[in-house]
C-alpha cells in the first residue's frame, strides 16, 4: 500500500492507505487548506475544531491528538491557552475554537475588551495600572481550571499586546477625562450624571423637629444636596460634613474623584494660658477626632478655654458663634487677652469680618456670603440651646472643614441634638462635673425642694383643666401665689447671711410681684427681664455687692456673664432639665472660701410640677452634697440652720 504523509502543524502523521481512501483523504486536507510539497501534505490551524476534523479524517490516536494539540499553545506567545472542563462566563466570548470540553482562549482577545470597556477605568491611576487590573482579572478567573500551555507567557504576550496600542491608551484617557469629578468642600463639578446618581443623592437627608406655636414638635425632613447644570457641567453642592461620603458615592459610580482643598488664612496665635487637665484631654479628643467634635462640659467648666485651645491648635482662620451680644464681647476680650489676637465682630451693631471673627448665630445667618470660603475653623458656642432652624442654616451653609461645638448641655427641648453631631461631630468629651471639683473650678450643690400647696381657688382651677395639656398644668402649677411669700423668706434670710441670691422665674409678671416684694422687705434686689433696659448697669450693681438679689426669668438663663453668688432661687421654669442646669450652674463657680452653692426649689405639690422637678433632677450633671425635700412648715427650722451653715461654707 502507498505511503501517505501528513504534516499537521509540523507533527508527521503516516498512514497506508489503499488508494481509493488516499483520494477521498487528500481531498478533504485540499479543503481544509493543506499542500503537498511532493512529500507531504503539509498544514497549519489553531482552530481546535479544524483539529477535532483531522482526528476523526486520519483516524488520530490519542497520542498523536495531544502532540498536534500541544502546537496550538506550545510557546502562548501569541496570548493563546487550552482550557479544558467548565469554562467561566467571562472568557466565553474569547473563545477561538473548541472541541468537546477543550477551549482555545484568547488572553489578549479578553485583555482588550476590558480595557476597551469603561466599567473601572475610575480604579486605576494609570493606562498601565489599568492593564494590570485585566491581567489579574484573567488569573482570576482561570484559577481553579486546568489551562493547558504556558499561561504566565500567554499573559505576558496579551499585556505588551494591549500596551503597545496607542488607541486603546487614548481611550482610555478619554475617557478617565470624561469620568473626572472635582470635589471640593461643599461642591463637586462633573461632565455628566451617572446612572443612579441622583436617586442615592436625594437620599442624603436630614430629619430634624420645630417647634410649632402650640409648643408641639414638628417633624421636618431637610434635603441635604442640589445638582444644578451650569455651562457644560453639571455641580453638585452639599454642606461640608456630607463631603467624604459623596466622595465615596461618586467613587462607587465610576468617577475618577479629584479633590480639591481649600487653603485658608494661617493665624499665628500666640496662647496664653494653661489648661486644666479636663480641658486639655477634651482638646485632644477633638484633634484625634480629625478636628470634629462636640465637647460636653458642664457650667464653670471653662469651655471658653476650651474654644481657644482649638483655635491655637487649628492654626487657621476662625469663626465663633455665640447666642448674644454680652457673649460676643466676652469671646472677643479672652481672644484678645489669651491669644494675643485682635478679632473682628460681627452682630450687636458690628460688621467687622477679619481672619478671627466672633459672630452672633443670627447676624451670620444674615451676612453668610461673607462668611463662606474664609474660615478654616467654626466654634459653635452653646450650640445646643439655638433654634434649629437658625443652626440649620449657618451649619449646612459655612464650609469650614474643622468643627467644635461647645455646650454645657447636650439636650435639646426640641430633640435635635442629631442634627449638631451631624452637622458638627458626635461628643467627643464629657467632663464630670468631680474632674471641675478637682480643678478648683466649681463647688458642689446643695439642693432642697421646698413644697407649697395652692389655694383652695387655684386648686379648683387646676383640678378643672384637661389632663392631657400639660403646658397649661403646668404654667398654672409655676404661678402658685404661695411661692411668692416662700421665695421672699428664703431671699430675706440669706441676703441677712450676707449671700448673694440669683432669682429665677419663668413669667415676667410673677418676677415683677416678687421684685416688689421683696424690695418691700428692705432686700437691695435688681429687676432684668426681657422688657428692662438697664441689664448691664444692674448686673455691675449686683457684681460690684450694691445688690444683694437679682430676680429675672430666662434672660439670664444663658448667653449672659453672671456676677458670682452663692445662692439660686427657682420659683419657676419650663420644667426642662437643660433649663435647670443652666440655672444651677450660675452659682456653681468656684470663689475664695466658698465651699458649697445652695439651690431652693420651689414646688407645687400635688401638681406636674412634681413629676416636673423630678424629671429635671440633675445629680447626674452636678455633684449633690445635700439633697432634701422640705416642706413650707419645716422652711423656718431649715433657714435657722443656714445662719451657722453658710459660717461654715464661707470660712477659709
Amino acid at each position: 500500500m502507498p505511503r501517505f504523509s501528513v504534516v499537521i502543524n509540523g507533527v508527521e502523521v503516516v498512514r497506508e492507505w489503499g488508494w481509493d481512501r488516499v483520494f477521498e483523504v487528500k481531498e478533504e486536507l485540499k479543503r481544509l487548506g493543506f499542500r503537498w510539497d511532493g512529500a507531504s501534505w503539509r498544514g497549519k490551524t489553531r482552530d481546535v475544531g479544524v483539529l477535532a476534523r483531522l482526528r476523526e479524517l486520519l483516524g488520530l490516536t490519542d497520542e498523536e491528538y495531544m502532540r498536534i494539540f500541544s502546537t496550538l499553545v506550545h510557546d502562548s506567545s501569541g496570548g493563546v491557552v487550552a482550557v479544558m472542563g467548565q469554562l467561566p462566563e467571562e472568557l466565553k466570548e474569547h473563545v477561538l475554537s473548541s472541541d468537546g470540553n477543550i477551549h482555545l482562549v484568547s488572553l489578549s482577545g479578553f485583555l482588550r475588551r476590558f480595557v476597551a470597556k469603561d466599567a473601572g477605568v475610575a480604579r486605576a491611576a494609570s493606562f498601565e495600572e489599568f492593564v494590570e487590573m485585566g491581567v489579574e482579572r484573567l488569573r482570576g478567573l482561570l484559577r481553579g481550571v486546568q489551562v493547558l500551555g504556558d499561561l504566565d507567557t500567554a499573559l505576558r504576550s496579551a499585556r505588551e499586546f494591549v500596551l503597545a496600542s496607542d488607541r486603546l491608551r487614548e481611550l482610555f484617557e478619554r475617557r478617565r477625562s470624561w469620568r473626572a469629578a472635582v470635589v471640593g468642600p461643599n461642591y463637586a463639578r462633573l461632565n455628566f450624571l451617572a446612572s443612579g446618581l441622583l436617586r442615592r443623592l436625594a437620599e442624603f437627608r436630614l430629619k430634624y423637629n420645630v417647634v410649632t406655636r402650640e409648643g408641639e414638635l414638628e417633624q421636618r425632613d431637610l434635603k441635604l444636596v442640589a445638582v444644578a447644570q451650569e455651562g457644560g457641567t453639571y455641580v453638585v453642592r452639599f454642606p461640608v460634613f456630607v463631603r467624604s461620603r459623596v466622595v465615596e458615592l461618586l467613587r462607587g459610580l465610576g468617577y475618577v474623584v479629584a479633590e480639591e482643598g481649600r487653603e485658608y488664612p494661617r493665624v499665628a496665635y500666640k496662647r496664653q494660658f494653661t489648661l486644666f487637665p479636663f480641658q486639655a484631654e477634651a482638646v485632644e479628643n477633638w484633634v484625634a477626632h480629625g478636628m470634629r467634635g462636640s465637647v460636653v462640659i458642664p457650667t464653670g467648666g471653662g469651655k471658653t478655654f476650651i474654644g481657644l485651645e482649638a483655635m491655637y491648635r487649628a492654626g487657621v482662620s476662625a469663626l465663633v458663634l455665640v447666642v448674644t451680644r454680652e457673649l460676643a464681647l466676652q469671646w472677643v476680650e479672652r481672644i484678645r487677652k489669651f491669644l494675643g489676637v485682635s478679632p473682628g465682630m460681627l452682630g450687636g451693631g458690628e460688621r467687622d469680618v477679619r481672619d478671627v471673627t466672633v459672630a452672633i448665630y443670627n447676624s451670620a445667618v444674615k451676612y453668610l456670603d461673607e462668611l463662606v470660603g474664609r474660615f478654616g475653623l467654626v466654634v459653635f458656642d452653646e450650640a445646643h440651646h439655638v433654634p434649629a432652624e437658625t443652626f440649620k442654616e449657618v451649619a449646612l451653609g459655612l464650609d469650614s472643614p474643622y468643627r467644635l461645638a461647645l455646650s454645657a448641655t447636650p439636650e435639646r427641648e426640641d430633640r435635635n441634638e442629631h442634627l449638631i453631631y451631624e452637622a458638627v461631630g458626635p461628643p467627643v468629651y464629657r467632663a464630670s462635673y468631680r474632674s471641675m471639683v478637682e480643678a478648683g473650678l466649681v463647688v458642689p450643690v446643695e439642693h432642697y425642694r421646698i413644697y407649697v400647696k395652692m389655694s383652695n381657688e387655684e386648686a379648683a382651677t387646676y383640678g378643672s383643666l384637661p389632663s392631657d395639656n400639660a403646658i397649661v398644668l403646668r404654667n398654672v402649677a409655676a404661678k402658685s401665689t404661695r411661692k411668692i411669700p416662700v421665695a421672699v423668706r428664703i431671699v430675706t434670710r440669706e441676703v441677712a447671711l450676707g449671700s448673694k441670691v440669683l432669682v429665677f422665674t419663668q413669667f415676667i409678671d410673677q418676677a415683677e410681684e416678687l421684685y416688689k416684694r421683696l424690695r418691700e422687705a428692705g432686700v437691695a434686689a435688681e429687676l432684668i427681664t426681657s422688657e428692662e433696659g438697664n441689664r448691664e448697669v444692674a448686673l455691675r450693681r449686683f457684681g460690684v455687692g450694691a445688690s444683694r438679689a437679682v430676680v429675672t426669668t430666662t434672660v439670664l438663663d444663658e448667653g449672659v456673664d453672671v456676677p458670682d453668688a452663692e445662692v439660686a432661687v427657682i420659683v419657676s421654669g419650663t420644667g426642662s432639665k437643660r433649663q435647670m442646669i443652666q440655672r444651677v450652674g450660675r452659682v456653681v463657680r468656684a470663689t475664695p472660701g466658698k465651699r458649697a452653692a445652695r439651690v431652693y426649689e420651689i414646688v407645687t405639690r400635688g401638681t406636674i410640677e412634681e413629676a416636673l422637678s423630678e424629671a429635671r433632677h440633675f445629680d447626674e450633671v452636678v455633684e449633690e452634697a445635700v439633697c432634701r425635700r422640705v416642706t413650707e412648715s419645716d422652711l423656718e427650722s431649715l433657714l435657722g440652720k443656714a445662719a451657722p451653715l453658710t459660717a461654715w461654707l464661707k470660712r477659709d
